[in-house]
């Protein structure tokens, strides 16, 4: 603040790291002349200062919000591999890893805690997916009233995502995977809710399963459409076919080119600018294959994966 011929009233904050500045000025060419001027001014100095300084407090508060959601949810994950494995048993083949995301109903308490023991640092990630529901699970018949389309590439159900039903069923089966000793969840079909027209609901969902659990692991699989807005509640993604897909029709893997695969190329500089860990996920056909994927998947700085096995039961 500086008082004379002129007054400035400036306020400094800073929001998302960023210095900002707010100033407001008013210059007079005679103070004291006048009382009733001298009054008036007086009081709209006191209005412009209580006016700034809730303005800056106001600021404040929303850079705290920021910064505390970042430093809560992200960085817990410090991995140099991983593994997704869907199959069972393994636990020492497993145990190599620093993490692994595992399907949850192939394992037990004790194995997950045996897995635990062999290797103190691994991180252990339950599958768990909040856009489909297959007919395996044991919650399929209380799901029948919310489905809303059929997969037929995996056998498998859309549902209404918002639903109290489904939102009932992911609480639940999350404090399972809790109970049985897992460090964090895989959101596995992100993508069949942004293909249902479920953008918003699934953004909704990811951020109430934050806030229900705010110190697991959280993994998002995909869902580039919404993960600008996910990004601040997960500590990682998953971009399965990054540089290549798998073709169902001749039932091998194929690259990406042209247009798609400049695509990927965006959304991985996309990715790059989030502050969260992205893992690769690539089909591949042969070792040739693999060895492009993992240097594609380098050079971005992300962590790969290849894998022969597009059901993911294979261990190598």
């Amino acid at each position: 603040m500086v008082l004379g011929s002129g007054v400035e009233y400036k306020l400094r904050f800073s929001s998302n790291n960023k210095n900002s500045s707010f100033s407001f000025s008013n210059s007079y060419t005679s103070i004291v002349s006048d009382s009733s001027n001298c009054l008036e001014c007086g009081e709209k100095m006191r209005k412009s200062i209580f006016l700034f300084l809730i303005l800056a407090l106001f600021c404040g508060c929303l850079s705290h919000n920021s910064q505390e959601i970042q430093s809560i949810y992200h960085n817990k994950l410090s991995i140099n591999n991983f593994w997704v494995y869907y199959g069972s048993n393994h636990v020492e083949e497993l145990s190599k890893y620093d993490l692994v995301i595992i399907e949850p109903y192939n394992y037990n308490k004790e194995e997950i805690k045996r897995l635990k023991e062999l290797n103190p640092k691994i991180k252990v990630i339950a599958y768990l997916s909040i856009g489909e529901v297959d007919k395996e699970r044991d919650y399929f018949e209380d799901c029948k009233s919310i489905i809303i389309g059929e997969n037929p590439n995996w056998d498998s159900y859309y549902v209404n995502i918002s639903s109290q039903i489904w939102r009932n069923i992911i609480f639940n089966e999350i404090d399972k995977f809790i109970d049985m000793g897992f460090d964090g969840i895989f959101l596995d079909t992100v993508d069949s809710a942004i293909y249902t027209n479920q953008k918003d609901d699934v953004v909704e969902l990811i951020k109430d399963i934050r806030k229900r659990y705010p110190t697991i692991i959280i993994i998002q699989n995909r869902g580039l459409e919404v993960v600008d807005k996910t990004a601040p509640y997960i500590d990682a993604v998953l971009f399965e076919d990054f540089s290549t897909y798998y073709d169902f029709k001749e039932k091998k893997a194929k690259f990406w080119s042209g247009n798609d695969l400049k695509w990927t190329d965006i959304q991985a500089e996309r990715l790059k600018k989030l502050n969260i860990i992205v893992l690769t996920l690539d089909y591949v056909n042969d070792e040739e294959m693999a060895k492009k994927c993992i240097e594609r998947a380098e050079e971005y700085g992300f962590i790969p994966m290849v894998t022969k096995d597009i059901y993911l039961n294979s261990i190598k």
